[in-house]
């Protein structure tokens, strides 16, 4: 199955680039994807855990399962002041 993955803030910026399509297996969860992601990205390994997952413009936690096409978004942490 195929998911479109969207980068945002400092994820988007430590890649190099705001979205990416990734091949992944039927039943994989969001915490395969960013185990996925962080062996594609080793520079993203180290904030994993501090990102948020969003699957098709929705908060989800890590147990979700993936659906083909589905549209996940990677979210770092954000701060103002």
């Amino acid at each position: 199955m195929t998911v479109t993955v969207l980068y945002f803030g400092i994820v988007r910026e430590r890649l190099g680039m705001a979205e990416e399509t990734v091949e992944c297996a039927e039943g994989t969860t969001v915490e395969g994807l960013t185990a996925t992601l962080a062996d594609l990205h080793p520079g993203l390994a180290d904030g994993v855990e501090s990102v948020r997952i969003a699957v098709n413009r929705d908060y989800v936690d890590s147990s979700r399962v993936l659906s083909d096409n589905d549209e996940v978004a990677v979210i770092p942490p954000v701060s103002g002041g």
